[in-house]
């Protein structure tokens, strides 16, 4: 019995020796080239579409191994679960991720299970592309959603990466999406009834809605057909806006600046502001618009006028009357740009507001008057009673370099200069 135990381990150290021998030895590391294809995902279970299902979470899987970051963040910041009661688990395993609720699934609920692009394997090469799944643990899944596209409204352009809640009624249930690339979203499936709509720009992206960050809601009812919204966010706050600064651009003209946007639909007339001098005299108001009309009401004037000049020169001669009436009809199939990005349909809060005086009143250089702004609503509908600034009107400043000769003085000769070599 000795000799067998000595020749079992005589015959292991011997194998040992042979595994140092052979991985001291240089060749080819294993696995063949490095690949730099991004991971595919193989399936989803449950699969999109299924009912009465009972499960703990939802397992995504890929064909190779993943990194248990995203792009740029956590894992968290790429599945979305909806309804969501609280923040779901994400549990990385290798080459699988499953999403699972923070409380058990509801029973007789329909759930949207989102993956975002973002998720990467240990080589860095990233997925670009989603996958979104619905299914339910009851015996149907609802037809509706609430469709939509999300506005940043002061610049004018689409969100992409807005956060969405929608909020069911009287339950309080919260149903959640993301904006893609175009500010488009869709958020469901949804059982007919009321909501709330909330989109919000997740400015520091901590998946949470922040009083500073811009916003917009609208409430909708759902039934029969599935909604289409388009929200406007734009910071919006409690706090009425205030009068900030004022400038002269001419002795008729004040810029109004507030600091903080305007609610476009509230009527903003000359008995909105006050203008008084020193003498405590009032100056008549005009007009009052958003700064932004204004300026395109001046486009516009000057626009008409150079076509005006335009034409009269093309009435003299025909060549050039054809040729601009050519370009005239084939113009708007030029400005049109199928590919450019959409816009809001409203234009964007104004902040600023520009006073035309009666020319009969106008200011006067080194005067001092009081601006005073009445009852300026902001977007939320709260007005400020009264906010004021003083403004001293600059004085014209004259060229002297370009100034005309006095009468009778002589004329500036010319520039002498030496002739060139």
């Amino acid at each position: 019995m000795r000799w067998i135990v000595a020749l079992t381990f005589a015959s292991l150290s011997a194998g040992a020796a042979a595994s140092v021998v052979a991985c001291a030895s240089i060749g080819a590391p294993p696995g063949g080239p490095t690949r730099t294809t991004p991971p595919a995902l193989l399936s989803v279970v449950p699969e999109s579409g299924a009912v009465n299902v009972r499960t703990r979470g939802v397992l995504f899987t890929f064909d190779e191994v993943v990194s248990d970051k995203g792009q740029g963040g956590d894992l968290e910041n790429l599945f979305l679960l909806s309804p969501q009661e609280g923040t779901p688990r994400i549990v990385w395993r290798r080459d699988r991720i499953e999403v699972r609720p923070r409380r058990d699934f509801r029973p007789n609920t329909a759930y949207s299970v989102t993956m975002l692009p973002g998720v990467t394997d240990q080589r860095g090469n990233v997925l670009r592309t989603g996958r979104a799944i619905v299914f339910s643990t009851g015996p149907r899944i609802p037809p509706f959603f609430v469709l939509g596209r999300v506005f940043d409204w002061m610049n004018e352009r689409v969100a992409p990466k807005a956060r969405i809640e929608i909020i069911r009624h009287p339950d309080s249930l919260p149903y959640v999406g993301v904006a893609d690339s175009a500010g488009q979203f869709q958020v469901g499936p949804l059982q007919e009834g009321t909501y709330t709509v909330r989109a919000y720009l997740d400015n520091n992206n901590n998946r949470a809605f922040d009083l500073n960050e811009p916003w917009d809601s609208v409430g909708v009812a759902v039934a029969t057909t599935s909604p289409f919204l388009e929200l406007l966010a734009a910071p919006r706050d409690t706090i009425p806006p205030r009068l900030l600064t004022v400038t002269a651009p001419d002795t008729l003209t004040l810029v109004a600046a507030f600091d903080r946007s305007l609610d476009p639909d509230a009527p903003v007339t000359p008995a909105s502001f006050v203008i008084t001098g020193t003498d405590s005299a009032r100056l008549r108001i005009r007009t009052v618009r958003a700064r932004a009309v204004e300026d395109s009401i001046q486009r516009a004037t000057q626009d008409s006028a150079a076509a005006a000049r335009r034409d009269s020169v093309a009435r003299s001669d025909t060549t050039k009357r054809d040729s601009l009436r050519a370009r005239a009809d084939t113009a708007p199939l030029s400005r049109l740009n199928p590919n450019a990005p959409p816009k809001p349909s409203r234009h964007a809060p104004p902040k600023e507001l520009t006073i035309r005086l009666d020319p009969a009143t106008p200011m006067h250089a080194t005067a001092t008057y009081r601006v005073t702004a009445l009852n300026i609503r902001g977007l939320l509908g709260r007005a400020r009673p009264s906010s004021d600034r003083l403004i001293t009107i600059p004085r014209v400043r004259v060229d002297s370099t370009k100034a005309a000769p006095a009468p009778g003085a002589p004329a500036r000769p010319p520039a002498i200069r030496p002739p060139k070599p």
